[in-house]
């Protein structure tokens, strides 16, 4: 009795330090549960506890030596945190794709999420987080050794027990998705893109095609699409445009959907060397330029850079600055390139209708209303949500529109193709944005757009892309589609 007198301060402090880790982290996977009865809350609690079982053995071991625990816990507790409040708030899943995301989301971007209440969760957790070292401090961190080792290293191979039995029951749930998320990431292969290239045919010289990658647009929220709403008035009026809405993408963030838009990567296939189209079109003797209100991610940047002119807007304003100008600041810029040549290649990069919504368009397009007043979603109504995307939506239509109307001026044929990277969760399933699973965010929009000039100079394509307006497609067809309307032939590219 007065050895297990004296262990009490220790059982205790494990007492609390594994329940501040279930409130904190491991509770935030099971909080969203649906729960039929008393016995769903049964075997879920008892899974919970399985669950947190196999961290307290590493939690102990852990603590054994001071500053080991001081630094690690305290590194690997707040950096959870940051992912529970997510799962609490949002039931957003930590996959993979959200790890990547995370790591390869710019500054500018991420700041938009950051609210009070995830500040407010955050202090919380830190002050939960200096009682627990406080109470470390003070303890014989080694007393009682020789009793707890052995029960704590079977509690931490009970973790591999489990997932042997029934694979991802455990590692699908924080803490432990985020390691297997980070493991993922490590392992995926940088972009590796072909320098030599087979021969190119060419079939004009004069020729000017505006490639627009959008930013998060579903194509079911496009008017011209038959949304409720006429989110696309001037669109919805461009005789020569063709939309497609049976487009489906796999890559449902920016950083591996982008890659795959602009090089002949299929969904299926991202392990081999890949050819950039901006490679091909300089073969062919267009001049490409990109043009961004977006900074370039390292996903795509080896991509970039086989332009042969590259201009960000605001270029001295790193991505830590959060002054964003909207997307209509690329028009003038776009004004200047087509001056310079008559066969282009022009890209405008999109931050089109990025979460936080308002930031996104001009006062003029506020038509659906109420729209959101905070960034913490769990406090914005569905109605005000949808509001503020649908007035993205307006305002794409409206910079569309001038694009278009800018193209129309030339005399030479030329064309605009506009695709977005990736859709947007809009409520389904109690989910919002995207990086995560959904079936809104794999189906982005797609458009085209041709002058008189080119619908006379070749009248076989336009009726073949026309052909193709209500086809199941996916995003696979965007690379061969612009060499297509570019009218570039390669040597030993397969035809899609």
């Amino acid at each position: 009795m007065e050895k297990l007198k004296n262990l009490k301060p220790l059982l205790y402090f494990h007492l609390f330090l594994n329940l501040a880790v279930v409130l904190f982290i491991t509770g935030a996977s099971y909080y969203h549960t649906p729960l039929q009865g008393a016995k769903d809350t049964v075997i879920y609690f008892l899974h919970l506890c399985a669950l947190q079982t196999t961290l307290a053995g590493f939690l102990y071991v852990l603590s054994l030596n001071k500053w080991i625990f001081r630094i690690v816990f305290s590194i690997l507790f707040l950096g959870y945190c940051c992912f529970s409040f997510w799962a609490y708030s949002q039931d957003v899943s930590v996959t993979p794709a959200l790890i990547h995301s995370v790591f390869e989301t710019k500054a500018d971007i991420a700041m938009d999420v950051i609210t009070l209440p995830y500040l407010l969760f955050f202090l919380l957790a830190l002050i939960v987080l200096l009682c627990i070292l406080k109470w470390h401090s003070r303890l014989n961190r080694t007393h009682g050794f020789k009793y707890f080792i052995i029960p704590a290293l079977l509690c931490m191979s009970l973790f591999f027990v489990l997932e042997q039995k029934r694979p991802g029951s455990l590692k699908n749930r924080l803490p432990y998705n985020v390691v297997y998320g980070i493991k993922t990431y490590s392992e995926t292969p940088s972009l590796q893109l072909k320098k030599d290239i087979p021969s190119v045919t060419t079939a004009t010289d004069s020729l000017k095609v505006v490639f627009v990658l959008g930013e998060t647009v579903r194509a079911d929220h496009l008017g011209l699409n038959g949304y409720e709403r006429n989110t696309t008035p001037r669109l919805s009026e461009e005789r020569n445009l063709i939309s497609y809405p049976g487009l489906f993408t796999s890559k449902t963030y920016t950083a591996t959907s982008v890659p795959q838009l602009l090089t002949d990567e299929n969904l299926e296939d991202s392990t081999r060397e890949f050819l950039s189209v901006y490679t091909v079109a300089n073969k062919a003797g267009f001049h490409t330029t990109w043009i961004a209100n977006q900074t370039v991610e390292k996903s795509f940047s080896p991509i970039v850079e086989t332009n042969k002119e590259q201009v960000l807007v605001d270029k001295y304003k790193s991505e830590f600055s959060f002054d964003k100008k909207r997307d209509e600041a690329m028009l003038p810029l776009l004004d200047s390139v087509l001056r310079l040549n008559p066969k282009q290649l022009i890209t405008l990069h999109m931050i089109g209708s990025h979460w936080w919504y308002e930031n996104r368009y001009t006062d003029i397009h506020r038509k659906f209303r109420p729209v959101i007043d905070s960034k913490y979603i769990p406090s914005l109504s569905n109605e005000q949500l949808i509001n503020s995307y649908d007035n993205t939506i307006l305002y794409l239509d409206h910079f569309l529109a001038e694009v278009i109307s800018r193209l129309k001026t030339e005399e030479i044929p030329s064309a605009m193709v506009y695709v977005s990277d990736h859709g947007e969760l809009l409520g389904e399933d109690g989910k919002w944005l995207h990086a995560q699973e959904g079936e809104a965010l794999k189906n982005p929009a797609y458009m085209i757009w041709l002058s008189d000039a080119f619908l006379a100079k070749y009248p076989e394509l336009t009726v073949a892309l026309s052909e193709e307006q209500f086809l199941a497609i996916t995003t696979d067809v965007i690379f061969y589609r612009l060499l297509e309307i570019l009218g570039i032939e390669l040597d030993d590219l397969p035809k899609h």
